[in-house]
């Protein structure tokens, strides 16, 4: 079976379905699978529409455009007349992209959202329960007053039949089941609900079996699930069991978490997937807490990618990447899908801020930044290299990696004494930058909070360290708080590491102009 190296999601609407200005044209419907077309990208995860609401032209669902007239969403009425042009030349956004994929050697898997909470008669209900309303409805209060129980088999037998009108009217490439747009499948309390879900993958499995044709090669089957093991177990997914049972190729853990780190992830997942012949992929949030970007630089990546690797992940699964793709998602979709490449290329492994309230408790409990500094303590702060550093150094092909330590309200008069892997680093030889009124470029959206400010006044400490000073795996700075000066009451803490690695790359020289972070007014 295909072991796909890396793999792109589109959701078919944010960077496709409302970007088309109408009459769509068969080489817009077809944009999804032109642009990984080349790339390492070798596999696209296509969303089917709303979560219940599809931009094909299926027979089962309903499509949009369905029991509706008029439009009061701009881009629902796009979306809408992407549907209509792409019937009137006879085929849909599905249709083309498969196709296109046979093509252009990109595999098409559809990806369905496993869950919908809209309320019957919302533009994006579907169609079971725009017909059955609280028949098919777990019926709780709150988020899940609408979604589909999965207890009941009409639910199940509807999402079967969706999947098999893919199966035999599209030949897709595989497909995807989506379980992260809902935490709930099943009312409070029952009991045989890992039962059911796992009864229903196996059913899934053995249609998607009996439609492929004789001799062919097993269409697999990927799910996405959490990353947390134990909330896929509350949500009634006994994702081990699919693996060990056979019945699920490639599953993806997708990170709820608000940042990116490069930290080791949960092994659970890639451990389950490679005992059972299968794979596993991380998919990782957007959004970094980073003076320079808002999201993950190509540096970045590539730490996180060999941290990946060394942990038995078989790649990334990633999406939603500023659209049109200029160079800058090229050289990710390149470079992501072979970690052998980048071995000894420039990266940065760095920590991230915990999340959640800042008077409350957090909701990242394995991360340990910001932590105060006070008198007489000593911080320690472990960070993992995932580089074969011994062999890089063994063929001198390592220059000095650099050492970055980030103040929060730093005082200049304290003393402090910075170790890294118990050696003493001179301050006297660190290069030293204030900024005294920094905004951090990163957005965050509605109940999105990180224990860490978004602006203040900083100190940024950069080592060049010895080649051997590093080591692959865990790494320890400590911060010794020898003293603090006594008239400086306010709280300085630490609040962000990095250990950039650099190797003998074949780069071009040092120009002139070097971008600087420019000043943000309030």
């Amino acid at each position: 079976m295909h072991r796909p190296r890396l793999i792109h999601y589109s959701d078919a609407h944010h960077y496709h379905a409302k970007r088309i200005e109408p009459p769509a044209s068969l080489h817009m419907l077809q944009w999804p699978v032109d642009e990984l077309a080349g790339t390492g990208a070798d596999t696209l995860a296509l969303g089917l529409g709303y979560g219940d609401v599809f931009f094909h032209d299926t027979k089962v669902g309903r499509s949009v455009g369905q029991w509706k007239e008029t439009w009061e969403s701009y881009i629902d009425w796009r979306i809408m007349r992407m549907v209509e042009e792409g019937r009137r030349l006879g085929t849909d956004q599905v249709r083309a992209c498969i196709e296109r994929g046979r093509e252009l050697g990109v595999r098409v898997v559809p990806s369905l959202k496993m869950q919908d909470s809209h309320s019957p008669g919302a533009q994006r209900c579907g169609r079971l329960k725009w017909e059955k309303g609280a028949e098919v409805s777990i019926g709780e209060e709150g988020r899940h007053l609408f979604g589909y129980d999965f207890a009941l088999a009409e639910v199940r037998d509807y999402k079967l039949a969706l999947l098999r009108e893919l199966l035999e009217d599209y030949g897709p490439h595989g497909l995807e089941l989506d379980f992260l747009f809902g935490t709930q499948y099943f009312k409070t309390g029952e009991e045989s609900a890992a039962e059911i879900m796992s009864g229903f993958i196996a059913d899934l499995r053995k249609l998607m079996d009996e439609t492929t044709p004789d001799g062919g090669e097993r269409l697999p089957l990927m799910v996405r699930v959490d990353l947390q093991e134990e909330v896929n177990r509350a949500a009634g997914l006994d994702v081990t069991g699919w693996l060990e049972a056979g019945i699920v190729d490639h599953v993806v853990g997708q990170d709820g978490w608000i940042l990116t780190d490069t930290e080791p992830k949960p092994t659970w997942l890639p451990r389950a997937a490679n005992a059972a012949g299968a794979a596993a992929y991380y998919r990782p949030p957007r959004r970094v807490l980073h003076e320079a970007v808002p999201f993950l630089h190509i540096e970045m990546w590539r730490a996180l990618q060999q941290s990946l690797a060394l942990d038995g992940w078989a790649g990334l699964y990633h999406g939603y990447m500023p659209w049109p793709f200029a160079d800058e998602e090229h050289a990710f979709l390149r470079e992501m899908a072979y970690p052998e490449t980048t071995e000894r290329r420039d990266k940065r492994y760095f920590l991230q801020p915990r999340e959640g309230p800042a008077e409350g408790e957090t909701t990242t409990p394995h991360r340990v930044l910001p932590l105060p500094l006070e008198a007489g303590e000593v911080l320690r702060v472990p960070i993992h290299v995932a580089d074969d550093v011994d062999a890089a150094r063994a063929d001198g092909e390592m220059r000095k990696p650099v050492l970055t330590l980030l103040f929060h309200f730093y005082c200049i008069e304290d003393d402090v004494e910075i170790r890294f892997n118990g050696q003493t680093l001179d301050v006297a030889d660190a290069e030293i930058t204030d900024e005294r009124a920094l905004f951090y470029p990163v957005r965050l959206y509605g109940t999105q909070e990180l224990q860490a400010p978004m602006a203040g006044s900083y100190h940024w400490f950069r080592f060049r360290l010895d080649v051997d000073s590093v080591r692959r795996g865990e790494n320890i700075v400590e911060v010794d708080v020898k003293s603090c000066e006594p008239r400086a009451a306010f709280t300085r803490s630490l609040s962000g590491v990095e250990l950039y690695m650099r190797y003998r790359d074949m780069e071009r020289p040092l120009g002139l102009k070097q971008d600087r972070i420019g000043p943000k007014s309030t």
